[in-house]
């Protein structure tokens, strides 16, 4: 009963994506034949370029030819729905899942483009069907946000570990990832692997079963007719005849593997960069507009340069200046609320009570709150120190500056940082060491500009002298280390946990 249950564990999901080569006839003949061949389910590819990328995008003109009408799609998935064929879709946009929806597939799957795209994520959900996400390319932070808009629904998404470097690398499949989710969302999803490594390695039979030990319970195969006429994603696409085989192998494999690590290669890097979205204006928006999530669409830039921004630091914010439509949103256009956390405390094995040492007459923190008053762009300012009994004279030094304090844990920063900013407005965070009484105001105003103007999670400006640099992290960032995080009560040395984990940022 048991070897039973096994063979029905791993379904097989025929990958057609783009092997069709833009005729309906191969793409129904395909899915087809991947069905006879044993496959559980086979998969489209469903986008339309206005929604997928930016009109400059260098491939807008290729997507905008191979992509078929709402009319093509209604009749292949029709024709296949009548064979009992079950068909999932990758859907690239709010069209494209109406198009889907229209064709009554069995599931959907949401591309590592649109991980956080909010817009098309609360129209999935209210669908109660399957939900597939890839997480190729993506953070942890960008997973859970998805995750839970899905869990909320009661649906348990099934993620989708694996990218497409044409082919893939063996070494870069880090299949220990899968273990590696696992761990972090444990029964709140499913979990698969989508393969990508070249058909024509004698490998790509044995790495999903690897995959399945490691906890997957869908395996992604593309597929195509001859390889050898070298079409559209035919690098890791197996024949009919070898899809066959590779079923019946997946169908009898019960193994396990070793563990997992967090970090992205740099073919994943790469692949990120390529595919992941941004948001963009949907239409001319004045300065003094409240944002909502009708204004913004969210698209492939045609440059790297500006990194997507949380969408939870958009929604609600008012805008700065007049921005044109298709424009890049950035934090520096939205009025942002800044909260700078001097953290400090008098016990150090190095120097203690170093906070209240005296220089020309007055305590080294009362020089390092002065100084930090004197920026122009801070909105609150809070002593961060902890409860014990030595750093009352701490207070009396915030009370004397007339600056907000907030006592809590000794050695768990993050914590103390977070609570500290509890009941302010905070979105942005200033971490301040206690021990940096040289802050140059510009220098923190200016960081704060370049955070703002490339959307990023964290900036530093430590090549500038020692003693006066800064650290400027998203708050949600911050929260997202302190829920995703295994352990954080290392975090008084901040900076050595952020760039450990600095791929997932």
């Amino acid at each position: 009963m048991e070897k039973n249950k096994l063979k029905k564990k791993t379904e097989i999901i025929a990958e057609i994506a783009n092997a069709h080569q833009g005729s309906a006839k191969t793409a129904f003949k395909l899915a087809e034949a991947s069905h006879n061949s044993g496959a559980d389910a086979v998969k489209f590819q469903i986008y339309f370029a206005e929604e997928l990328l930016c009109k400059n995008h260098i491939r807008f003109s290729h997507f905008k030819k191979q992509s078929f009408s709402k009319s093509t799609w209604l009749n292949i998935i029709k024709n296949l729905k009548k064979k009992k064929i079950k068909i999932y879709c990758d859907i690239f946009g709010e069209k494209a899942f109406k198009v889907a929806k229209k064709c009554g597939v069995d599931g959907y799957k949401i591309h590592s483009s649109d991980l956080n795209n909010l817009r098309l994520l609360n129209l999935v959900k209210k669908t109660n069907k399957k939900i597939f996400l890839s997480t190729g390319g993506s953070t942890l932070k960008e997973i859970a946000f998805a995750v839970k808009i899905f869990n909320k629904e009661n649906i348990k998404p099934i993620l989708l570990h694996g990218f497409q470097s044409y082919p893939t690398k063996i070494e870069n499949s880090n299949l220990g990832k899968i273990r590696f989710l696992k761990n972090i969302f444990k029964d709140s999803c499913e979990y698969g692997f989508q393969d990508h490594i070249s058909a024509d390695d004698k490998f790509n039979f044995i790495l999903p079963l690897i995959a399945i030990g490691h906890g997957a319970n869908f395996i992604e195969k593309h597929v195509t007719f001859n390889r050898n006429l070298k079409g559209v994603d035919y690098y890791s696409s197996l024949e009919p005849k070898e899809l066959t085989r590779f079923t019946e192998l997946v169908k009898n494999c019960d193994q396990s593997f070793y563990g997992s690590n967090h970090n992205l290669f740099k073919e994943e890097k790469k692949y990120r960069n390529e595919v992941k979205k941004i948001w963009f204006t949907e239409r001319n928006l004045k300065k003094g507009q409240i944002l909502k999530l009708t204004d913004l669409i969210m698209k492939r830039p045609s440059s790297t340069s500006i990194k997507a921004i949380d969408i939870k630091n958009i929604l609600g914010k008012k805008l700065l200046v007049n921005l044109k439509s298709e424009t890049p949103i950035t934090k520096f256009h939205i009025k942002n609320n800044i909260c700078a956390v001097i953290v400090a405390r008098s016990k150090s094995k190095r120097l203690p009570n170093k906070a209240t040492k005296k220089i020309c007459g007055s305590e080294t923190l009362d020089h390092l709150i002065k100084r930090v008053k004197k920026s122009d762009k801070l909105d609150d300012i809070i002593l961060c120190t902890t409860t014990l009994k030595e750093d009352d004279k701490l207070i009396k030094i915030a009370k004397k500056n007339k600056i907000n304090f907030f006592r809590g844990e000794n050695l768990n920063v993050l914590k103390r940082i977070l609570d500290a900013v509890k009941k302010t407005k905070a979105d942005t965070i200033v971490r301040i060491t206690g021990d940096d009484i040289l802050i140059d105001p510009k220098y923190l105003d200016l960081t704060l500009d370049y955070h703002f103007k490339k959307n990023l999670d964290y900036t530093n400006n430590k090549k500038i002298p020692g003693g006066a640099e800064v650290e400027v992290f998203d708050i949600n960032f911050l929260k997202s280390i302190f829920l995703l995080s295994e352990d954080s009560s290392g975090t008084e040395y901040l900076t050595f946990y952020v760039n450990e984990y600095k791929d997932q940022f």
